[in-house]
């Protein structure tokens, strides 16, 4: 629970959103008990009313998710009745593509010569993906739901939420089928068997083709999407910037040896009193941080303010992040 309180069971809850000139590749997903871990998400696409920054012929829809086989409340359950968390068996979840488990995913078909604009969205909760087409050149025009000046990319590297549109344009010839190639890896430490997995599907051009087989160079060899060198299709100038607020990755050891991720010095904990209600109740005083619970670390913004937000991480993984209802300007990144 966050802004509001949860939809009970049985009843309904309708959101009614306004788009204006928002548009692109989002997701949606729940927020309650792990609810997004066990399948309730699913993708959400806007179309916008001007053209694209390169017109296609058609567009498809890939979806990467990690997945285990049994609920979250099991595995919880489990992990519970340890007592420690060092006792628990590595665990490493499967891969669903476009819902399916793994390598059964149904075979892409491309009409040679045609333009496709790929929506691929990574709804995992905690591995990583990586997506080739090999033989095929992919042009990168979107990411999270901004529209970028067109960048030529080999592949995409995605965490958790991230999503990218690329236009892959078919080849002339239908001699030949290709495969495609997707890796998932972890972003963790206690994981067992095969890492990463890899999968791959078929990228169809005629039914009954040969596949042709395309030789792999190593990752280091390939152009993957770097929002460092990415530029957005407006082109809007720097901000100015009217407050900075700097973010530190800790990692603390909590009960049962647990070690939990969080920004700044203390780990977040739920609302008591859903965040909107407290807003629109509160008068004056919701412009009080201290009002939303001392545990939640708010944070409290003006109206049109401008806010530059440092994060670090002194970590050796990658952490992905993103802001509800907000695009950012990416104005620096390095080591």
């Amino acid at each position: 629970m966050v802004t509001q309180c949860g939809i009970p069971p049985g009843e309904n809850f309708t959101y009614v959103f306004e788009t204006k000139d928002q548009f692109g590749t989002f997701w949606i997903h729940g927020h309650t008990r792990h609810q997004e871990v066990d399948g309730l998400h699913t993708p959400l696409i806007i179309h916008g009313r001007k053209p694209p920054v390169i017109d296609y012929d058609e567009e498809l829809l890939m979806t990467f998710e990690d997945w285990y086989t049994t609920e979250f409340a099991v595995r919880q359950a489990y992990i519970d009745s340890l007592g420690d968390i060092r006792k628990l068996a590595p665990n490493y979840p499967k891969a669903l593509i476009n819902g399916y488990d793994g390598n059964n995913t149904a075979a892409i078909t491309f009409v040679p010569g045609k333009r496709y604009r790929l929506r691929v969205i990574c709804m995992s909760i905690n591995n990583w993906f990586k997506f080739r087409i090999p033989g095929h050149k992919m042009t990168l025009i979107e990411a999270d739901g901004v529209e970028s000046m067109p960048l030529e990319v080999d592949g995409l590297a995605m965490g958790p939420g991230q999503r990218y549109s690329v236009i892959v344009t078919g080849h002339d010839s239908a001699e030949f089928n290709y495969m495609y190639n997707v890796t998932s890896y972890p972003q963790t430490v206690r994981i067992s068997g095969p890492v990463p997995l890899e999968y791959s599907g078929l990228i169809k051009y005629r039914e009954g083709a040969p596949v042709k087989t395309i030789s792999a160079p190593s990752d280091e060899q390939l152009v993957w999407p770097e929002e460092a060198v990415m530029q957005v299709a407006d082109k809007q100038a720097q901000l100015p910037v009217d407050r900075r607020i700097e973010l530190t990755i800790n990692r603390f050891t909590v009960e049962r040896h647990m070690e939990p991720s969080a920004l700044g010095n203390s780990l977040y904990k739920p609302v008591i009193v859903p965040t909107l209600y407290t807003a629109l109740s509160m008068g004056d005083l919701a412009a009080n941080s201290s009002v939303y619970g001392s545990q939640t670390n708010a944070y409290v913004l003006k109206h049109l303010e401008v806010v530059e937000i440092v994060i670090n991480n002194p970590e050796i993984e990658g952490h992905t992040f993103h802001f509800h209802g907000h695009n950012v300007q990416i104005i620096e990144t390095g080591p």
